[in-house]
């Protein structure tokens, strides 16, 4: 275990100040919070500066939580028998400290990104590799600058693997978080329209994904998911490239795809998944674990059984019975890729009633927003048949716009300024039977629709 003189070392010019006799500097290092409320006795508190108050003025409750210790940007008190560390930059301490980490790790670093399905797919191959091996993996949506360097201080000498979850909304993102970890394996989703705002074209956004390709090494292993801007993307890495999904041209090919309620069937060399999700689109993050998987060491058959025990991450794709009728709450967040593959999942959905999507707003579109939000009314007709679509947000009146050139009628599309507008509507109108689509952007908050709905009286959703 890490030791203060560890970190002290790994840092690079701070400045100790212990408080008390008590102090024992050799003592093994709690994890690490930057959030003082969710401190507990032996932690470290790292006070992270941000755009609107400094980590360093809440080290005196994390001390008063239980704090062993803080690294602050400036010295604060402590009580006897602890200790702060002074630096100038707690995050570059805090990258410092994950490179610490990073040097002393000998396992495989698998690094995944994706305009979509990167979190899907980093926990399908946490699934499998834990099945056979000892390791960790992203928490959350740890997957930017702090959260990569916070997910990476969970390695340990002794693991045999860490999945590492890497986002990005502009370019040379991916270049900077991939020479923080250096990763061994490398694995790209798919190019969509996310953040697109950020690079200006799918042509940048491939790019940006590429940087991880760049970052590997010869010895290394790059897995693509099936799509045309990533076909371009073969011959980018020096290390070992393959590519999976359903063409003849993939290195890896899932067959006799079946899509099952709340299983999805495929058959890969004569082996059968039968994988417990919603939707096709999950297909490639499957496929893509799969062949992560297979480079470290399993076999097929051992992957097949992995996959069988997966659990669909929280808001992504997450089907919940509300009395008789079915909610498909994937709110986690939402882009022009992610929003179509939700549709058709609504579209191929077996059911007796309606189909009612409530869409909100798709967030960092830049210039291309209004007429993606229309395109996207249009699709939760043309894609997926819906007989009631209310939309929220700011370009709600372009969704519904979208729709009823569809050919949608008034009398079933609704635009909404705020969820919490949605929720009259939706509870006067849901009937057993139905099946409703909740999705929108992060910041929207669309969860707190499938809460409300969760408390609809009997008589609303019998």
């Amino acid at each position: 275990m890490a030791n203060l003189s560890d970190l002290q070392n790994a840092v690079g010019g701070a400045r100790l100040v212990k408080c008390g006799d008590s102090f024992d500097g050799d003592a093994p290092l709690g994890r690490v919070v930057i959030d003082s409320r969710q401190v507990e006795p032996g932690d470290v508190f790292w006070g992270l500066r941000g755009d609107r108050s400094d980590g360093s003025d809440y080290a005196e409750e994390a001390f008063a939580r239980g704090a062993a210790g803080a690294v602050v940007s400036r010295p604060v008190r402590a009580p006897g028998g602890c200790w702060t560390l002074v630096v100038e930059d707690t995050l570059h301490a805090l990258h410092a400290w994950a490179a610490w980490h990073r040097r002393r790790f000998s396992g495989a670093v698998i690094g995944v990104t994706g305009s979509v399905g990167k979190t899907t797919c980093r926990q399908m191959i946490q699934t499998i590799l834990s099945s056979k091996y000892c390791g960790t993996c992203s928490p959350r949506n740890y997957n930017n600058h702090i959260g990569l360097p916070m997910s990476m201080l969970q390695m340990e000498p002794d693991h045999n693997f860490a999945v590492l979850e890497m986002g990005a909304s502009g370019p040379g993102e991916i270049a900077r978080l991939a020479a923080l970890c250096r990763p061994t394996i490398g694995v790209i989703t798919h190019v969509g329209d996310a953040h697109l705002g950020g690079f200006g074209s799918r042509r940048q956004i491939a790019d940006a994904k590429a940087e991880l390709l760049d970052a590997l090494p010869a010895d290394g292993y790059a897995v693509l998911g099936e799509d045309p801007w990533l076909v371009r993307l073969r011959d980018r890495s020096a290390a070992s490239t393959v590519m999976v999904g359903r063409g003849r041209d993939c290195d890896l090919i899932a067959k006799e795809v079946v899509l099952g309620q709340g299983t999805l069937s495929y058959i890969v060399r004569d082996v059968s998944f039968e994988v417990p999700v919603w939707g096709r689109h999950h297909l490639t993050a499957a496929m893509a674990a799969t062949a992560v998987g297979l480079r470290l060491g399993c076999t097929l058959q051992e992957t097949a059984d992995a996959l069988r025990t997966f659990r669909t991450v929280p808001m992504r794709c997450e089907v919940i019975q509300v009395r008789s009728a079915t909610i498909i709450n994937d709110t986690y967040n939402a882009s022009p890729t992610s929003m179509l593959a939700a549709l058709e999942l609504v579209r191929d959905f077996d059911t007796r009633g309606r189909r009612i999507v409530v869409l909100g707003d798709m967030q960092e579109l830049g210039d291309e927003a209004i007429a993606m939000h229309r395109q996207l009314g249009g699709q939760a007709v043309s894609r997926c048949g819906a007989d009631l679509l209310i939309a929220c947000g700011e370009y709600a009146a372009y969704v519904v716009a979208g729709a009823r050139e569809a050919g949608l009628t008034a009398g079933r599309s609704l635009a909404c300024r705020q969820p919490e507008e949605t929720l009259s509507h939706l509870g006067q109108t849901i009937l057993p039977g139905d099946v409703v689509l909740v999705k929108g952007s992060r910041a929207l908050g669309m969860e707190r629709i499938v809460q409300a709905m969760q408390t609809y009286p009997q008589r609303r959703v019998a």
